[in-house]
């Protein structure tokens, strides 16, 4: 190859780029639950985003605060909490449905099966969310 620095090659070469729709994803129930999961991670940053504006907004005095809680009242925040919550519990399922194939987990020689795995982090789940609720209907 005896090229001169800077010389280009004389022919274009292009990738091929498969023509697709916009809404591939929905014709497949394994892509469109994979991409409801994906979605439920943009409402579960938005709600932390508004619970971190809230701890923001506690700083700045118990007025401006209970104001801002008023506000979160409205059927639009409600709606959007509802579907927050909804998604979040989808993300959980599918993410400790998944555990028993990621995290492998050895005592001694002994590797304990996924579903073992899988069903202890279920269980776990349940517990702390069992635990919290306690906490929180018992201080009430």
């Amino acid at each position: 190859m005896n090229r001169r620095r800077g010389e280009r090659d004389h022919y274009q070469h292009r990738a091929f780029v498969p023509k697709r729709p916009a809404t591939w994803w929905l014709r497949n129930m394994k892509y469109f639950l994979f991409m409801m999961r994906e979605l439920s991670s943009v409402f579960i940053a938005a709600f932390l985003v508004l619970y971190l504006y809230e701890f923001f907004l506690l700083a700045k005095g118990s007025d401006v605060h209970a104001v801002f809680q008023e506000s979160l009242r409205k059927p639009g925040f409600i709606a959007f909490y509802a579907i927050s919550l909804v998604f979040a519990i989808y993300h959980s399922i599918t993410w400790f449905g998944v555990v028993g194939r990621i995290q492998i987990v050895k005592i001694g020689s002994f590797q304990v099966p996924p579903v073992l795995v899988t069903a202890g982090a279920f269980v776990g789940w349940i517990a702390a969310s069992a635990a919290i609720g306690f906490l929180f209907f018992a201080l009430l």
